[in-house]
């Protein structure tokens, strides 16, 4: 399966609701970015295809949208899975969090098992992640040229800027990837942190 995540940039918020329209007529699920995103747009748009082929069909008519005059720019990323889980895939409502990395120092490439197979771990031990989902980005624009993306699903926003945030297994075991300090670095310290209601669960 192939996804692909918008993080779209408006430059004329009136337009939004066009945007949005846009987006939904080539089968995107659409929704406002929430308060509190770093770097994650005004806009969360997300497409599944089955096949890269089929994302290429539709790459022109997406493209079109996110060059118009109303958009500033967009963060987007074509991904394959690697693989995801679903706790709860019927969950209504909830809040989906989508994180843009790039996983690109030098020493990357060598530790980069270690580095899927941890984030992967994260529901395990943070139950507080009900969805989720891991891609590596075949195909990507805006302010990186971006590696992963890491989705999750969560029944609150509390879940997400709580039990995740501030789990020992996120500070003590996953930040150390993300920090310039620590020798395991291997993420650019741009990212794309992003998380809306789409009403429905897009991950389960």
């Amino acid at each position: 399966m192939y996804s692909l995540v918008c993080l779209v940039h408006l430059s004329d918020v009136a337009a939004e609701t066009t945007v949005r329209a846009e987006l939904q007529e080539l089968g995107a699920a659409v929704a406002p970015v929430m308060e509190g995103a770093f770097n994650g747009g005004d806009l969360a748009a997300r497409l599944t295809f089955a096949s890269e082929a089929d994302w290429r069909a539709s790459k022109d008519a997406v493209d079109a949208v996110l060059v118009g005059p109303a958009v500033a720019r967009a963060d987007t990323a074509l991904s394959r899975d690697v693989a995801g889980g679903a706790a709860n895939p019927g969950m209504a409502g909830g809040v989906w969090r989508g994180l843009l990395l790039a996983a690109n120092k030098p020493q990357a490439g060598e530790r980069m098992d270690q580095f899927e197979s941890e984030l992967l771990l994260m529901p395990r031990y943070i139950p507080a992640i009900r969805n989720w989902r891991l891609g590596r980005v075949i195909a990507a624009t805006g302010e990186a040229n971006w590696t992963h993306v890491w989705e999750q699903e969560y029944e609150d926003l509390g879940g997400l800027l709580g039990p995740y945030m501030l789990h020992p297994y996120h500070w003590a075991q996953i930040d150390r990837w993300f920090d310039p300090e620590c020798p395991d670095w291997i993420v650019d310290t741009r990212l794309c942190h992003s998380f809306a209601q789409f009403g429905r669960s897009l991950l389960g």
